[in-house]
């Protein structure tokens, strides 16, 4: 039997193991220049050869299939899928290089024996990768047809998202996307309409977005400022339907997604499986709802972490419509399974449906509790946060006894809540002070401070101790710590 005669999956085993080895035995670095940084007028610059490498992940797998791709077109296509399944795109950084280099690395030993290595400066256009990929995939659509994931990072002005554009239109087969979030700012509505691909008959619809920003060079931001493009998501033909998965990522200064795009995105926004929507301040509470409420069936993931620079202490996450109680709609989502979200108000509520699938870590941002507003007393705020916390270690015994795993943070009033082991981690400094001495009753040093798991990270935050829930609701009631 010839190899090429296996079955598929077999041949395509017997192939990825040949170019893992490959890989292995391989070049894995690459070679620069470099040279003196003040040679004397009678002197010529001298060289010094250096390693630049290791290689990228994308060069690796090209030079790995590299016999595989000679050997016959079988081979020579199942490379081609196995190199353009996922293509990454970076900007250029530099904008000068020394070289006198063979590209065939496999050549390297004898740059080795080059006793007075030269080289030439030469221009790099920060954007040549971007319209290299662009005018491949034009030029050969078989080759773009293999492509499932594309990324693009650090391309933000109008010309690249035109390229970027194109690079999308040509991936029909496409499954995840990362974009810059300008493309939500000057991409039209057919151009959306390619991006998502759902009911157009060509290829598979978009599986997962992600949406990613960052604050701009002065120039590139008045640039995006002056654009006039209308937003696609007001048109009804831009439809989400088909979308699993969306995150958002990051902060910015300069057209950022905001709420209002967020309700567009949830008309048509309602098979969602994962929504991520992290480290940036622009999206709210409501904003994050209307996607919850569109997808409420199918939603698996939910993280909402509106963090800011300040590490721990997070932007306020919004305001809620009047009378609604998200406790109640987040502890009724069927399919939910791994929740982090940040709310303005918590309560036991969260935690009162027992036949809820999460598991995992479960994190909980809160800046006040259900029901309290300013004129309420330290008493029953101290009582309703007992509350919370005993219906949190309940629904986490429960867990237990179906041989499941939960655990349970809740981040409040500058502290972090840990319900299973009855502690809470602060800066208790100014309740001793207040206490005059007298409390806490027991404390212990704590691992954690503002930044959470990772504790301070080097900074001049103080320390953090760890007291009991007994000794920290004791506080409250006294006045010695403020709710």
């Amino acid at each position: 039997m010839h190899i090429n005669d296996l079955p598929q999956e077999l041949l395509s085993d017997i192939l990825l193991k040949a170019t893992k080895a490959n890989k292995a035995e391989g070049v894995g670095y690459t070679y620069g220049l470099t040279q003196n940084l003040l040679p004397l007028p009678s002197e010529a610059p001298k060289f010094t050869r250096y390693v630049r490498g290791p290689l990228s992940a994308e060069c690796l797998r090209w030079d790995a299939t590299d016999s595989i791709r000679q050997t016959c077109k079988q081979w020579h296509d199942w490379a081609l899928s196995y190199n353009f399944e996922r293509v990454f795109e970076r900007r250029w950084r530099g904008s000068e290089r020394w070289a006198d280099l063979t590209l065939r690395r496999p050549k390297y030993n004898l740059y080795e024996l080059i006793d007075k290595p030269k080289g030439f400066p030469l221009y790099r256009d920060p954007h040549g990768s971007l319209k290299q990929t662009d005018r491949l995939f034009a030029s050969l659509p078989t080759t773009a047809q293999h492509v499932q994931r594309l990324w693009f990072n650090g391309f933000y002005a109008a010309e690249t998202d035109k390229l970027i554009l194109s690079v999308v239109a040509s991936c029909r087969e496409l499954q995840y996307l990362s974009v810059p979030w300008t493309i939500l700012r000057r991409a039209g509505v057919n151009d959306w309409v390619n991006l998502l691909n759902a009911h157009t008959g060509v290829g598979k619809p978009l599986h997962s977005l992600e949406l990613t920003a960052v604050c701009l060079p002065k120039d590139q931001a008045h640039a995006l400022e002056n654009d006039t493009t209308p937003n696609p998501l007001e048109d009804a033909r831009v439809d989400f339907r088909s979308l699993k998965r969306l995150k958002i990522f990051g902060n910015t200064l300069h057209k950022p997604i905001s709420d209002e795009d967020l309700q567009l995105m949830a008309r048509t926004a309602t098979n969602l499986e994962c929504l991520d929507i992290t480290n940036l301040s622009t999206i709210s509470v409501a904003g994050m709802l209307a996607l919850v409420k569109a997808s409420a069936k199918t939603l698996q993931v939910l993280e909402h972490s509106p963090r800011s620079d300040d590490g721990f202490y997070h932007p306020f996450p919004g305001h809620l419509e009047e009378g609604e109680h998200v406790c109640e709609l987040l502890a009724n989502l069927p399919q939910m399974r791994d929740l982090s979200i940040s709310v303005p108000y918590v309560c036991a509520d969260l935690f009162h449906n027992h036949d809820v699938k999460w598991a995992g870590e479960l994190q909980v941002r809160a800046i006040d509790i259900c029901g309290c507003g300013s004129d309420t007393n330290s008493q029953v705020r101290a009582d309703k946060l007992r509350r919370v916390l005993e219906a949190a270690r309940a629904m986490m015994a429960l867990k237990r006894r179906m041989h499941q795993e939960l655990s349970v943070e809740l981040f409040f009033a500058g502290c972090i809540f840990h319900p299973e082991k009855k502690l809470v981690h602060g800066d208790f400094a100014l309740a001793e002070v207040a206490s005059r001495g007298r409390w806490p009753f027991d404390k212990q040093p704590s691992t954690l401070g503002p930044y959470g798991q990772s504790g301070r990270y080097g900074k001049d935050e103080g320390f953090w101790d760890a007291v009991s829930e007994e000794d920290y609701l004791l506080a409250v009631t006294n006045h010695w710590i403020a709710l």
